[in-house]
């Protein structure tokens, strides 16, 4: 643990990936081909009434969709409490963060899309985009040269953004609209909000409201189920992002609220963030659920291979029968349209007698 904890390589990894969970995006975390699921064998539970969640998926359109039209200047208090105005619909954006880039994807705004971060891979026509650089709170990992030179309408930041990189973007490239979207947060009403403006700033506001009408439907459908359980009824949830040391998903994150909504009790809701812990205590408070990030951006799994197979983990509940996952980054920790998917394969995990 010692060589890794020295090793900068690692400590910037490990950055990133907590920051991911912590965000959004929030932060990195994605490859050219995500695993989207890992299905391990599930314990028998006494039999109840299934509840069906069978619609399908919410994916990026890869077709654009036709925009409404938009008064001539929209005026607009964004999610970091700052009035901007934009003149028009835009039509050419920029995005800083993973997750306003599925936003703009999954709204059709692909073809408007002019360049995103390293770490936008999804849906896979982001791939095509021009780079600008990482996910980081500072100029050193955004190239602000490239953002002037696209001559952007509008540019998706973030709260990482605000102190030094929104700044100098309105300095630089004055004409163009900053609007900041919030990652850093563990609301559903947040994610749907931003999903909202972003449609209304680009004219894609009907596709907007399909979109949320879906997702709410969705959640609904699972949050009516576990809603009603016991708190004997839920497991209680482990959900590590790191193995060494070990960071697990605390309180005040997306994380905690997935599985809360999803029928769990998260062992580390007591904390906030993401803490650092260690085998004693996750021994002594006994996981009925273990779940380990899978870093999708990263093609690693150690924090699922860790939980999997460290010996030291072999008594623990969530071993002894067979409740142990690798859960997709890109879907449980970026603040987007594809947060449903992670709410459902975890129910379906949680309470598979309940999500068939």
């Amino acid at each position: 643990m010692k060589s890794i904890i020295k090793s900068t390589g690692v400590i910037i990894l490990l950055s990133i990936i907590v920051l991911s969970l912590l965000t959004s995006c929030g932060g990195p975390s994605e490859t050219t081909t995500p695993a989207e699921t890992t299905t391990p064998a599930q314990t028998t539970k006494p039999p109840t009434t299934p509840v069906q969640t069978t619609t399908p998926p919410t994916t990026a359109p890869t077709t654009p969709t036709t925009t409404t039209p938009a008064p001539t200047t929209i005026e607009i208090t964004d999610q970091a409490d700052r009035t901007v105005t934009l003149e028009g619909i835009p039509e050419t954006i920029i995005s800083l963060s993973p997750s306003n880039t599925e936003i703009l994807f999954a709204l059709g705004l692909g073809d408007k899309v002019a360049a995103v971060t390293q770490y936008c891979t999804y849906p896979a026509e982001a791939q095509e985009k021009t780079k600008i650089g990482g996910f980081s709170p500072t100029d050193i990992d955004v190239s602000i040269e490239q953002i002037v030179a696209l001559d952007p309408d509008l540019i998706l930041a973030t709260e990482t953004h605000l102190a030094e990189v929104v700044p100098k973007l309105e300095q630089l490239v004055p004409e163009a609209t900053v609007l900041v979207i919030l990652t850093q947060t563990e609301s559903f009403e947040v994610i749907f909000e931003a999903i909202e403006m972003i449609g209304k700033c680009t004219g894609a506001g009907d596709r907007a409201d399909q979109i949320l009408t879906d997702m709410k439907a969705r959640i609904k459908a699972i949050t009516d189920v576990t809603d009603q359980l016991q708190e004997s009824e839920k497991p209680k949830v482990l959900y590590i992002v790191w193995n060494d040391p070990i960071f697990a998903i605390g309180g005040g994150t997306l994380g905690n609220t997935l599985i809360e909504a999803a029928g769990g009790i998260n062992i580390f809701a007591d904390t906030e963030g993401a803490p650092m812990t260690d085998l004693e205590t996750i021994i002594y408070r006994n996981p009925d659920v273990m779940l380990g990030s899978l870093n999708v951006g990263t093609g690693m799994d150690m924090a699922y291979q860790f939980i999997l197979n460290d010996e030291r983990l072999a008594g623990v509940n969530a071993r002894l029968n067979n409740q142990v996952y690798g859960a997709n980054d890109d879907w449980y920790g970026r603040p987007g349209p594809r947060l449903v998917l992670a709410l459902e394969e975890l129910a379906k995990w949680l309470h598979p007698e309940l999500f068939p």
